[in-house]
């Protein structure tokens, strides 16, 4: 008697446990907050961030938002929002003069964003955006490797508007998934797997301003900062001389 009582509870609890894993994680995301709540998630104890204009709201796809603002001291930022744990979320954005990737998957290659927003002051004509891997020699176990060097860009026109955004090129994904599967064949088993140090290349950039100029596009000189946990990196500015392909 007392199993058959039992029974059906356990069932109501795993149904009430499935229901709220599911609201949690699962649900479709919500409606994208209205400017007036997104000017206070940036404004409030934590962030600190005062907004004179939201430039737009770039869905990347249905969990990932990018938002291109403007702050109140004229620095040009970037954000990224996340749908996590059933709610909207500030997950990281920046004030910095610089790019930014985005690895929304960072073991998935199509979804690494490299977005910016420079001031209109700069007068730029384009952004050109580099993946480099350095030279390197090794030996292990008596064994000589040469890995070469290798240097990837493309070429962004940057248009009248401050901000932008482009996903990686296919040969970019191809060369990044190619070092994802290079590295995990490489790690250890055991213990100590997950210190095991990430592939040995960076991003880069540069910019063009209309009238040739490649110096690194400082309007306005103010101090840019970010915050949050996101899966986000800075690009290296290039000066000519790092950069040994053409």
């Amino acid at each position: 008697m007392r199993i058959k009582v039992l029974v059906p509870i356990f069932l109501i609890l795993i149904l009430i446990g499935g229901g709220i894993f599911y609201w949690y994680f699962l649900a479709p995301p919500a409606t994208f907050p209205d400017q007036e709540e997104i000017k206070a998630v940036f404004s409030d104890s934590y962030n600190k961030v005062d907004i004179a204009e939201i430039q737009d709201t770039i869905f990347l796809d249905e969990k990932h938002v990018h938002i291109p603002f403007i702050t109140e001291d004229e620095s040009y930022g970037i954000s990224f929002w996340e749908w996590q744990k059933h709610e909207w979320q500030l997950s990281s954005f920046s004030t910095g003069s610089m790019p930014l990737i985005w690895k929304i998957d960072a073991n998935d290659p199509s979804s690494h964003y490299i977005l910016w927003n420079f001031h209109p002051e700069n007068d730029l004509k384009y952004l050109s955006f580099f993946l480099i891997k350095e030279r390197g020699f090794s030996v292990s176990d008596g064994k000589h490797q040469y890995d070469p060097g290798i240097q990837m860009d493309y070429r962004e026109k940057v248009g009248e508007k401050s901000y932008g955004y482009s996903s990686i090129p296919s040969d970019w994904q191809e060369f990044i998934q190619a070092e994802i599967n290079r590295m995990e064949e490489m790690k250890p088993n055991g213990l100590f797997a997950d210190f095991f140090p990430p592939a040995q290349y960076y991003f880069g950039w540069q910019s063009t301003s209309t009238d040739g100029n490649n110096e690194y596009p400082s309007y306005p000189n103010t101090n840019g900062f970010g915050s949050g946990g996101s899966s986000t990196e800075y690009l290296r500015f290039l000066s000519e001389d790092e950069i040994f392909i053409r």
